[in-house]
């Protein structure tokens, strides 16, 4: 069974590969397809942000009322 030390090593092994894939092939080829790229980065990265935050909003809000009440 993997660690979080290797799934985290993992996860940035795989974001560097993806960059530097990113870099090599698509950049190069066609600027449509660099637009079409960076358009939905910005928007699954904006979705997923948002949705930890959310996430972590809630579970302060329920950590709260475990100790207050």
């Amino acid at each position: 069974m993997a660690t979080v030390t290797q799934l985290v090593v993992e996860l940035v092994r795989s974001v560097v590969d993806l960059v530097i894939i990113f870099a090599t092939d698509v950049a190069t080829q066609d600027p449509i397809g660099l637009l079409v790229f960076l358009t939905g980065a910005v928007l699954t990265t904006f979705a997923a942000g948002f949705f930890g935050l959310l996430t972590v909003g809630a579970l302060l809000d329920a950590l709260r009322d475990a100790v207050v009440g």
